[in-house]
């Protein structure tokens, strides 16, 4: 007989849930037995050996991947990196987790693949020799590639964090500036179509001097992140009551920091809708 030990009950049930919906649980499911305080008991005999190390080698990494991801995550963000604020460490888990999926859908490939090999040779030396252990001894110290590999992903995570970090507080520090400047024009139409074209409120077109002559310089220097001078400077330097931006490309870059600087300001059409008279 074999004890596996987990950190609560609740995993080891989880795990027997697993065995439930794998083809091979009706077989062997008999030999698994959920034993309170002690975890799961396994009845190993050798005709089921095979089928064995098979089953609980796909369960053991699906219950890796689907139920002590996140946690080993958050664990790394708490331990390593010394992170305490949960609104923080949940952002960076979830960023962590969105590069995961991401990297694993460019490659087309399963995530973390070696990984169910490793499992495999573990578990084989276990039931070989009907050693008892608990789970995340066994992931600590068999799976080191996979903490490895996590532990990149969360310093990724943690990199895209602080940069978002600064893009809210460049966004804010924007927004402060647009509150406190008097407008220069009550309409501005800004066309962006193969670049940025701006038209007053008689749908005049502006000249790239004359937008020059508007942009604050004082913006350009005081602003420690650089701030956009072919349509972010004029339009903060002039501040429009209203802002009608028409854009076919909604989700570009530039016009979603435009968009989030000038917020209720902001009147999007696409660039079909912009007719000078």
């Amino acid at each position: 007989m074999v004890h596996i030990h987990f950190q609560t009950e609740t995993e080891a049930l989880k795990l027997l849930e697993y065995v439930s919906v794998h083809p091979l649980g009706t077989e062997l499911n008999p030999y698994i037995q959920f034993q309170p305080e002690r975890g799961l008991l396994l009845h190993i005999k050798q005709k089921y050996m095979k089928k064995m190390l098979a089953l609980l080698s796909d369960v053991f990494y699906t219950f890796l991947l689907e139920d002590k991801l996140l946690s080993v995550l958050e664990s790394i963000v708490r331990q390593r990196f010394y992170f305490r604020e949960q609104e923080e460490i949940d952002s960076i888990v979830e960023i962590a987790c969105s590069i995961i999926e991401g990297e694993q859908h460019e490659k087309k490939v399963t995530a973390f693949n070696k990984e169910r090999e490793i499992i495999q040779e573990g578990l084989k030396t276990f039931l070989t020799d009907k050693v008892s252990f608990s789970f995340d001894s066994f992931a600590t110290f068999r799976l080191k590639s996979f903490y490895d590999s996590l532990l990149e992903y969360v310093e990724l995570a943690i990199d895209e964090y602080k940069l978002e970090q600064d893009y809210q507080s460049f966004i804010a520090a924007l927004r402060d500036f647009l509150r406190e400047r008097k407008p220069k024009m009550d309409n501005v139409h800004l066309l962006h179509n193969d670049g940025f074209h701006f038209y007053d409120g008689e749908l005049r077109k502006l000249g790239k001097q004359e937008i020059y002559k508007l942009i604050d310089r004082k913006l350009l220097a005081d602003n420690p992140i650089y701030v956009d001078s072919t349509a972010l400077a004029p339009l903060l330097s002039i501040a429009p009551r209203n802002l009608h931006l028409y854009t076919d490309e909604a989700e570009d870059g530039l016009i979603q920091t435009i968009t989030r600087i000038f917020e209720e300001r902001t009147i999007i059409r696409p660039t079909a809708a912009f007719k000078r008279s």
